[in-house]
């Protein structure tokens, strides 16, 4: 198990394109040890394969540290039997600490600030690119980059959440295929938050109209962003909803949402039906009697 998290890793880093989507399988193999096995031996994998491929570098070896912790906690999580919202609050802490040790850490021992590093190389290609079409768009990159700089908190919050929600699919899908059991999870087409979710919602638009660019501006800008992806999730899901009525292939219903999210006019109409479902409950209207 400690080599197949090496080979995933390096893969996940070597391999250009595919091998974004290896990087989620890289905590797989810890959280298998843990239900299976124990949290030392786990822990010990983790370890070894750390070792191993420190011999690539320090930045790669902190890097698997981050990801063998999400492992780990998740399956220590699930051998527990925590509910499926349980597994992914906690697995969600865990990889968001771990993706703030892992900057910490680079920054300590390289003295760089990785964020700010790739978020420069980011400026200067397209500044490049921008200057071959006589500096085309680079005002609105401009504002992308200063975004960026402002709401880091909720981009590594919804991060956070994502990469752990995957791993928990994923790795519920290779525990059926070797008989390891995960918690039960609602359907996704029943998916909703709760009323909490819309009031830090409205907290956030209070904060972000009134705060301007002080600190509560800043906290309402994030909180903001965390809250609307959420919302766009439970917007995916009554769409998903309607789409099972009267559409039975699944890939098609698949490519319809992927092209749903990835319209901005489309998602943010996806949001607001999220928060409107909040108080409507329009899978309620949208049932047969």
């Amino acid at each position: 198990m400690a080599a197949l998290t090496v080979v995933l890793y390096l893969s996940s880093v070597y391999i250009p394109l595919f091998g974004f989507f290896l990087s989620f399988f890289c905590p797989l193999p810890v959280l298998f040890l843990v239900i299976r096995w124990d949290l030392r031996t786990s822990i010990l994998a983790a370890g070894a394969a750390t070792l191993l491929v420190a011999f690539t570098g320090l930045i790669p070896a902190l890097i698997c540290i981050s990801y063998t912790l999400i492992g780990i906690f998740l399956g220590y999580a699930i051998k527990r039997k925590y509910s499926f919202f349980e597994v992914i609050g906690f697995g969600s802490l865990v990889s968001l600490l771990s993706k703030i040790a892992l900057i910490g850490l680079t920054f300590l021992f390289t003295g760089m600030n990785p964020i700010s590093e790739n978020l420069q190389i980011m400026e200067e290609a397209f500044q490049r690119t921008s200057q071959m079409f006589g500096g085309y768009g680079e005002e609105n990159f401009q504002q992308i980059i200063t975004l960026i700089h402002f709401a880091l908190p909720a981009i590594l919050v919804v991060a956070s959440i994502l990469d752990t929600t995957i791993n928990f699919f994923l790795g519920s899908w290779v525990g059926r295929k070797i008989g390891i059991p995960f918690p039960q999870y609602p359907a996704f087409q029943s998916w909703k938050f709760p009323v909490s979710v819309f009031w830090m919602f409205i907290l956030s638009w209070v904060f972000v109209l009134f705060g301007g660019e002080t600190l509560y501006g800043r906290i309402g800008l994030n909180l903001q962003i965390v809250t609307q992806s959420l919302f766009i999730v439970q917007g995916v899901a009554i769409v998903y909803f309607f789409l099972n009525r009267y559409i039975q292939s699944r890939g098609v219903k698949i490519v319809i949402l992927l092209f749903v999210v990835f319209q901005p006019i489309l998602s943010t109409i996806l949001s607001w039906l999220g928060v409107l479902d909040t108080w409507f409950d329009f899978r309620k209207i949208g049932s047969p009697k």
